[in-house]
This record gives C-alpha cells, structure tokens and sequence, in this order.
C-alpha cells in the first residue's frame, strides 16, 4: 500500500546511504560557509532528512538547525544533540536570521515547480542575514542517466527487505524512484518518489527572478565551474542587494 514518502523509507535510509561519505560532505559545505569570514555563525539546513550533516557540521559550528519536511526522517536522526524542526523549505516558519543556509543530497530537485524555486528563494531571502550565504546542490540529467543504471538493487537490513526501481523519464525530466519495502512486521508499503531535473540553464533564470545573485557555480564537491555538461552542481548564492559591499 502507498505511504506518505520518507515515512518507511526513514527506516533504512541510513542503510541506503551507507556508501556516503558525510565527513567529506560536511567539510565541503563547511568550506563554502568560511567565505563569510566569520569565526561564529548560525546556520539552518534544510531538507536535512536524518540530520547526519548537521551533527558533523556541529563540531565546527556553534549554531545550527536541521529542517526537514518529514517528521519520520528527524526522528531517525542519530544525534540526539542536534536541533532540528519539521518544516516545509517554501514555507519557513523562522523570524531570526541566519548566516548560512545550506541544502544537500540533490534535495532542491523535489521541487517540480518554478514557482516553488520562487517561494523558496522569498523564503530563504527572508530568513538570511544581509550578507549571508545560500548554497545548495542539484542533480542534472547526466547524473539521472548515470544513477538509473545502478539504482536499481534490492536488499535487507534490520528486517526490512525492500526493492528500489530508478527510472529516468527523458521527455518529461523526472527521475522516479520506486521503493517496494516489507517491514518487520510483514506489512508491505511503497514509496514513489519524484524529483525535477531542470536544465543547468533554467536554474539561472529561476535565481535571476529572485533577490538572490550567483556568486559561485562549481562541480559539487570540488571549486571547478561547472557547466550544463555536468552531473551534480554547487550553487552559492548571495544577495543583489548586498553585492557590492
């Protein structure tokens, strides 16, 4: 039966991502954040899903909270120190400002919209400090094409057996990801899961309607430019208003 998604997919999301390196992850983002030369900052994720990031990055950064529209996937978090609240990235329920806004793991792709990219740049616009910094990661089409040939596995963990079907709809530039999962209890439920893959170009004109300017464009994880020929981009965003000061 389906399920509201990341409810069963929280339960072996960590088994999933078991090849990830969050160290190296965390130092990267926490590379970007060293541009706004400043010794303490405060920083908010969003769509953290488990929070794993936020607690490497809490060893170097005094203030942070992790966000994430799904409940199920805070409460996996294995950190029981780091903050965290359940929120919608386009509808942010923050009133202080923060210095550094950062998203990971392609998570922006979920938004399917241009006009939810505008009410997350508003958002983010309002809850960042003059002269922070926005940066977040996306997936393009080389990376689909790539990722639908290996993302198709089945396995068990904690006894949990699921299957994952990636699929790569060129003509309508969705990436599904299909989960089949039977929970311990011998209950089976799945999860369909839709991410947008914009074209390198469209997230330029999408910054370019909002208050924000990019500052850096590289090939994630590295300080290379990118380009519409590549897999996974780093945005950095700062503030027109605030660009020549």
């Amino acid at each position: 039966m389906p399920v509201k998604n990341y409810s069963a997919l929280a339960l072996i999301y960590p088994h999933l991502m078991r090849s990830i390196d969050y160290n190296k992850w965390a130092d990267y983002i926490y590379s970007i954040s060293r541009e706004l030369n400043k010794k303490k900052i405060s920083v908010l994720e969003l769509a953290g899903g488990t929070s794993v990031l936020a607690a490497k990055l809490q060893k170097k950064i005094q203030f942070i909270i992790s966000s994430d529209l799904s409940l199920s996937m805070l409460q996996a978090c294995p950190d029981g120190n780091v903050k965290r609240i359940c929120c919608d990235m386009t509808m942010l329920p923050f009133k202080t400002k923060f210095d550094f806004i950062f998203s990971a793991f392609d998570s922006i792709n979920y938004l399917n919209t241009k006009e939810k990219y505008f009410n997350l740049f508003k958002n983010v616009d309002y809850c960042l400090s003059d002269k922070g910094i926005f940066t977040f990661d996306v997936t393009l089409e080389n990376n689909s094409l790539k990722l639908q040939r290996y993302l198709n596995r089945k396995g068990r963990t904690q006894g949990i057996s699921y299957i994952q079907k990636s699929f790569y709809n060129i003509e309508k530039r969705i990436h599904y990801n299909h989960f089949e999962i039977a929970l311990a209890d011998g209950k089976k439920v799945e999860e369909i899961h839709k991410q947008k893959i914009f074209r390198f170009e469209d997230y330029f004109d999408f910054i370019d309607n909002s208050n924000f300017y990019v500052y850096n464009c590289f090939n994630a994880f590295t300080f290379d430019n990118a380009g519409a020929e590549s897999e996974r981009v780093q945005f950095i965003l700062k503030k027109k208003k605030y660009a020549d000061i």
